[in-house]
């Protein structure tokens, strides 16, 4: 009775195969030939990586339940709390410092906060400062939106290349 039910469900995997998964492999087949003769990843390259810094922005968010932790070194602190530069350097008060901007939270503002170890991801964080405070994600963004910029004009040279080659 069992070897039946095995030799029945051997039989019903063997169709399923034949109907469904050629079908999948030709789609496939069909798809990876489009590309390589119209060259489209050229096209895609710069979608894909501008959507893996949209994934990492967005996998810190998740962690973190909406934060986004951000390294913060004494003098972006000093920036955030209202301390300038020339009374830091010069030692005096010109101003009261008001109360400082950072909630007991960590809260910067409605997004960032202070990165502990408490918060999720913080490799993937706002880490890198270049004047202004920037996580690989956003790094990835910018590196995408560049290469949209110029990557038309590589794939018009790669399909003009093409058709000629294809004519001689």
């Amino acid at each position: 009775m069992l070897d039946g039910n095995a030799e029945n469900r051997g039989l019903l995997r063997q169709a399923r195969d034949r109907k469904g998964c050629s079908a999948k492999k030709g789609f496939m087949k069909k798809f990876l030939k489009l590309l390589r003769a119209s060259c489209l990843s050229i096209l895609l390259l710069p979608y894909g990586i501008f959507g893996l810094g949209v994934l990492s922005n967005q996998a810190v968010l998740i962690a973190n339940h909406d934060k986004f932790p951000v390294m913060l070194n004494a003098k972006k602190l000093a920036e955030i709390r209202g301390v300038s530069e020339i009374e830091k350097l010069l030692g005096i008060k010109v101003k009261e410092t008001p109360t400082p901007a950072v909630d007991p939270d960590g809260m910067i503002d409605s997004v960032h906060c202070i990165m502990s170890s408490k918060t999720h991801l913080n490799a993937l964080a706002d880490v890198f400062d270049l004047g202004s405070i920037y996580s690989i994600g956003d790094f990835t963004l910018y590196l995408g939106e560049w290469l949209m910029t110029w990557t038309p004009f590589v794939w018009g040279y790669a399909v003009i290349k093409k058709l000629y080659e294809q004519e001689v």
